[in-house]
């Protein structure tokens, strides 16, 4: 059978997976390297995921040849020569369209996430799988990368307790900060895990995207056009609150 689309579509899911309420930093960051692998495997394996054929008829463009023979000028030596692949229907498809969407995909992926993986990367030893597995020359020194980091938040106090809370998590299931969160909550444990409490509440607290304040304004793009040109600050928060609440009961 021929192949007429492309069979892989990494970002398909994409943006509703990190929107949603379930979706943490590490996971968003392991989502987005995944997605990152599979753009580039559909990269190298152009003929295995597209046919050029099959798109064009599918987008309306036609695939016949032309019968005239084109006409090169002259070179002489030192000139470069032109790409002529660029006459191949396919190979044009492959060269000005398929690479330069799928590069500035990767490029797209790559550059806006750069600080959504350093922030991950500053909470990796809040991990309880990691808690369990470091030594405490490791612990010592993420600690102190994040002490200097959140100085305003967390004391000194933090390395002394991810110690005593390894032993504590050894022998249990708990895989996700917000898991470890929702123990030391459950068990009143907060007075001794203090720091590790405020810690684990910075990292829940830090959006994934920002989706939100996106589709606000959006909403406000709407709101504000020429005929409100001279509305009030409160009037116009007014507004766009009762405009949200109205798309939500709608949604619903």
């Amino acid at each position: 059978m021929e192949k007429n689309t492309i069979r892989s579509k990494p970002l398909t899911q994409f943006p509703g997976v990190l929107q949603s309420p379930q979706t943490n930093l590490h996971k968003a960051c392991d989502l987005l390297q995944g997605t990152i692998l599979s753009i580039e495997k559909m990269r190298d394996g152009y003929d295995e995921h597209v046919s050029a054929i099959g798109l064009c008829h599918k987008w309306g463009i036609s695939t016949t040849k032309s019968t005239t023979r084109k006409i090169y000028s002259k070179k002489y030596c030192g000139e470069i020569q032109g790409d002529k692949r660029l006459d191949v229907p396919e190979e044009k498809f492959r060269i000005a369209i398929f690479y330069p969407l799928i590069d500035t995909a990767l490029f797209q992926l790559c550059n806006r996430f750069k600080g959504l993986h350093s922030v991950s990367r500053n909470f990796e030893f809040l991990l309880p799988q990691n808690i369990v597995t470091m030594k405490e020359s490791e612990i010592d020194k993420s600690c102190y990368d994040f002490i200097s980091f959140y100085n305003n938040d967390v004391t000194s106090d933090l390395i002394r307790q991810l110690i005593s809370l390894k032993e504590f998590i050894k022998n249990t299931k708990i895989q996700t900060i917000q898991e470890l969160t929702s123990i030391i909550i459950e068990y009143d444990l907060s007075s001794l895990y203090s720091e590790i409490l405020t810690a684990s509440i910075i990292y829940l607290s830090l959006p994934v995207t920002v989706a939100t304040a996106e589709k606000s304004f959006s909403k406000l793009k709407l709101l504000k056009n020429y005929l409100r040109n001279s509305i009030s600050q409160d009037r116009l928060i007014g507004i766009s609150i009762l405009k949200k609440v109205k798309d939500k009961r709608t949604r619903y």
